[in-house]
């Protein structure tokens, strides 16, 4: 079998089962196999209410961290989970079937208290299922021992739960145990017996659980033994379909500009690169769209707006590693070669380039994932998996391509585009660095002083529930929020959360009434106005209601939906990444190794800079929009690499050349890759900026911000800086000899 066959099976293949991902035909259920999270498609809100009157502020805190751990292993995908009027907790699950729905209810609101509690001597012949709360004796131990917990098997074949006991409590445990050989020792789970086995031996590093489980209710019982109990008693107290939290008239928009954007990138690359070539471009990102929803798929992963700025970067890479090649091939067909080894000769050096930029942004994405969970560890995701995808593209399905197609154009068709020589961009490094340097320093003095505008996400915000006509739409009611907020100073109606309801109990049963949700954070001018949906102080809530004409039936103060905990991990995510990244580069450009210092300076100059701006015009920060800073970090690094791998090459090659000649150079070299890179990645931020509507603005305008730095530092930051280092590396010092008399 030759290589290109081989070659053609293995693209084979993968379109197919990519293909069989997203078509799956066992999938009976009806569900489409890509799923959507809460604000693409929206899902089930659940409400539970505590048991207990007036819970302490920080049992609920407790409580919303665990019911967090339980959903995220459940498998759902950026959840949203907020506590809410000071003794409920609201639980927002994306994309579930009727069976998840199901289930996820009884993991989320069951309490998970676990006792050890010996059986008193007159009941010890008592079967499990007779097993009262008399008959024991007081708990021993609770499930604040364990360590962990996972689903097994007995030699029958019967499910059943591992556990480990922590090694504080190990000792204990096993002096307990050691006391008690021969009797019974009953296992309860929130007051009923799970099982009641005897007690052979001493056990003090783990144990097991075992009885009639399915292996369904094995899993959960596992699950809910890791992520521990919840300190207070809860019940369901409300269940409701819930639409997107971007709005419908969002979620269309966003579509629409996302299509317009595709399209405008799609002329742009057949126009610069001719038909065969940038045909061959286009059917790549395809491919590597296909790819990604084909995993996305297979994983059960749901798609939200994080991730679909994970999915802006990996498709701009690769966009980006197809256009590194075809400019190497442009190269060498301008030295005379003929196409097909042109082509074998521009894959061949922009192999290395292709690697190195996706295994940093790939290092970004791994931390990320590690360290955050929700939304953080969605956008991670994403970008994982379509790095993957892209490289794949880019090495193995272009160039098969293109081979297959060589054999019968002889000419590539291929514009001749733009070559850059002789631009002196180190000229002006000077002026341009010190100006740089002091406004990055500026914005980080701004964001410090002024601090962000944290959405509701971060910060919390009064939510409310009204029933209005049928007619009223999203748009209406986004209109009515901007009326009542436009004289409060610190809130901004564009930023409100709209969700159209579902509630067959609380709308007309002639469906002449419909339900919408608004969450908002409401800034200092709308202080001492709280609402209540029974009387009270009335501000906000109610004076929305009476621009509406709608009813106001429920209004509460909400946390916030992320907790500090994602906070500091996105933090420590991004530090880990910077740190592998100074590793692997300063280790593949050694003995450059300033380069990857360069790359990472230049990075957190540009997020500086973009934050210095989001401060600076008062925009509010959400998730999104963190999502988005996370792609600056990652586009700004890919810039950079691409120039360094340039400057690495030259060196091999470039004996008797200045390292400054060399540096500018490398840049003019790769002025025409960043330039196409830059506008095929911008023009479906610019699609999304200017029709996505405003609900998206902050979040395009910080790719649009993000994007025009990153292109900017690589240029003049890290070429710039390389040079100096290399002038201060070289620069010898004049020993001078003292004459002795």
């Amino acid at each position: 079998m030759s290589q290109r066959s081989f070659t053609g099976l293995i693209v084979l293949a993968a379109l197919l089962a990519a293909t069989l991902y997203l078509w799956q035909p066992w999938n009976t259920s009806g569900d489409a196999p890509l799923k959507l999270g809460l604000d693409l498609q929206g899902g089930l809100r659940v409400v539970l209410q505590s048991d207990t009157p007036d819970p302490l502020p920080e049992d609920l805190q407790a409580a919303r961290r665990v019911i967090e751990n339980r959903v995220n292993e459940f498998g759902v995908s950026e959840p949203l989970i907020q506590v809410a009027g000071g003794d409920r907790i609201v639980v927002e699950l994306p994309g579930l079937t009727s069976e998840e729905q199901d289930r996820a209810q009884e993991l989320i609101g069951q309490q998970a208290v676990l006792e050890f509690r010996i059986l008193n001597p007159a009941s010890a012949n008592k079967a499990e299922t007779e097993l009262a709360d008399a008959d024991l004796q007081p708990a021993a131990f609770t499930g604040e021992i364990l360590q962990n917990a996972e689903t097994s098997y007995d030699e029958f074949g019967q499910p059943l739960v591992n556990f480990q006991i922590r090694g504080a409590d190990a000792n204990a445990f096993g002096q307990f145990t050691g006391q008690n050989v021969g009797q019974r020792m009953a296992i309860v789970l929130d007051g009923t017996v799970v099982s009641a086995p005897t007690i052979n031996q001493r056990i003090s590093a783990n144990g097991q659980i075992s009885g009639q489980f399915t292996l369904e209710e094995a899993s959960d019982l596992a699950l809910v033994l890791r992520s521990g109990s919840l300190p207070i008693s809860l019940h369901v107290e409300e269940i409701r379909a819930i639409g997107p939290t971007l709005g419908a008239d969002s979620v269309t928009a966003g579509t629409r500009a996302g299509l317009f954007g595709a399209l405008a990138v799609a002329v742009t690359v057949l126009l610069y690169y001719g038909p065969i070539f940038g045909s061959v471009l286009v059917v790549g990102v395809i491919f590597a769209l296909l790819l990604i929803f084909g995993i996305l798929a297979g994983l059960g992963a749901a798609l939200t707006l994080p991730g679909l700025a994970g999915l802006v970067l990996t498709i701009g890479a690769a966009v980006d590693g197809n256009i590194i090649s075809f400019e190497r091939i442009k190269e060498e067909l301008r030295a005379g070669k003929s196409l097909r080894l042109a082509m074998k000769t521009g894959f061949g050096n922009s192999l290395s380039a292709i690697i190195d930029a996706n295994v940093t942004t790939l290092f970004a994405a791994l931390a990320l994932y590690q360290y955050t969970t929700g939304p953080v560890r969605g956008f991670a995701i994403t970008l994982a998996i379509g790095i993957v995808a892209a490289v794949f593209v880019n090495i193995v399905v272009v160039p098969f391509l293109l081979d297959v197609l060589s054999t019968r154009f002889k000419r590539p068709l291929m514009p001749k585009g733009f070559y850059a020589s002789g631009v002196k961009f180190l000229k002006a490094a000077p002026i341009v660095m010190t100006v740089s340097g002091i406004l990055a320093v500026a914005a980080l003095v701004l964001v410090f002083a002024k601090d962000l505008n944290l959405s509701t996400d971060f910060t919390g915000g009064t939510s409310a529930l009204y029933r209005v006509s049928q007619e009223t739409t999203v748009k209406d009611v986004r209109t009515a929020i901007e009326t009542v907020t436009r004289d409060v100073a610190g809130t901004d109606g564009s930023s409100a959360t709209v969700q159209e309801v579902q509630d067959a109990a609380i709308t007309d049963d002639d469906g002449a009434a419909k339900l919408f949700s608004v969450r908002i954070g409401l800034g200092d001018g709308a202080a001492g106005s709280e609402p209540t949906a029974n009387g009270g102080r009335g501000g906000f809530t109610t004076d929305l209601a009476e621009v509406l004409g709608a009813d106001l039936l429920q209004a509460d103060v909400v946390g916030p939906a992320v907790g500090a905990d994602l906070r500091s991990g996105a933090i420590l995510a991004v530090l880990v990444a910077f740190g592998l990244i100074l590793l692997y580069v300063g280790f593949r450009f050694w003995p450059d190794w300033i380069v990857a210092v360069g790359a990472v300076l230049a990075s957190v100059h540009d997020v500086g800079i973009v934050l210095g701006v989001l401060a600076l015009i008062n925009a509010e920060f959400s998730i999104p929009v963190l999502a988005a800073l996370l792609f600056v970090v990652g586009y700004s690094l890919n810039d950079s690499i691409i120039i360094a791998d340039r400057i690495r090459e030259n060196l091999r090659r470039g004996r008797g050349t200045s390292y400054r000649e060399l540096v500018e150079a490398s840049v003019n070299q790769t002025l025409s890759r960043t330039v196409l890179t830059s506008g095929t990645t911008l023009l479906p931020v610019l699609a999304l900026f200017f029709f996505g509507g405003s609900v998206l603005r902050d979040f395009s305008l910080t790719l649009l911000i993000g994007i025009g730095f990153g292109t900017y530092s690589s240029i003049f930051i890290l070429a710039p800086m390389v040079v100096w280092f290399k002038n201060r590396q070289t620069r010898k010092p004049v020993k001078v000899q003292r004459r002795t008399a």
